[in-house]
């Protein structure tokens, strides 16, 4: 078994909430229906958005993927072993020639990153554009940011520019409480 994990860095002090990554993603994987594999969260950390003292307009947001987790509870509860982690990567998949659609994944996922196609009635989710990663191009959401907020890597290899990011920057993943070890980190955007 490889070391190998691929993860994400997201700087949310760039982040415009433009949501091109969301819709890069859905239309480049060709993702069906009303289905989004990413989502881009206003959140406000008990700020107000304008004050009296400085009345110019203070937005925030997260963008939100599979977090390819160190130990994805989706993969731990699957019935069927359609959800997997590459041994090469470690990016999180789901084989859709052996799922059953139990929605299992979905009720064990806290972050919410997989879904079933009502159509397929099968599984779906973010899949890192492993093919893009095996030919060493980023995935579509990197590559379409237009704030440049987004990086992908290696994150177990401390000389990889998203591990150097993570430790330069104290980057932190999203709900780490859930103990499923999330691969996509967050630089503040207090920072």
């Amino acid at each position: 078994m490889s070391d190998t994990q691929y993860g994400m860095v997201i700087d949310l002090r760039g982040c415009m909430g433009c949501q091109t990554c969301v819709i890069s993603c859905k239309t480049s994987n060709e993702v069906s229906g009303d289905l989004f594999w990413s989502h881009v969260l206003d959140f406000h950390e008990n700020e107000t958005y304008m004050t009296a003292s400085d009345p110019k307009p203070s937005m925030k947001f997260r963008p939100v993927l599979c977090n390819h987790c160190e130990d994805p509870a989706c993969v731990k509860n699957c019935p069927t072993g359609a959800m997997h982690k590459d041994e090469q990567t470690g990016v999180v998949s789901v084989d859709q020639n052996i799922c059953i659609g139990c929605r299992t994944c979905e009720q064990s996922c806290p972050y919410g990153a997989p879904v079933v196609d009502p159509e397929k009635t099968v599984s779906t989710k973010c899949n890192l554009c492993a093919g893009r990663i095996e030919k060493g191009e980023d995935p579509y959401c990197v590559i379409s940011c237009p704030a440049r907020v987004r990086y992908c890597g290696d994150i177990s290899d401390p000389n990889s520019t998203v591990a150097k990011m993570i430790e330069e920057h104290n980057a932190e993943p999203y709900k780490p409480e859930e103990g499923t070890g999330p691969s996509v980190y967050y630089i503040p955007p207090s920072q």
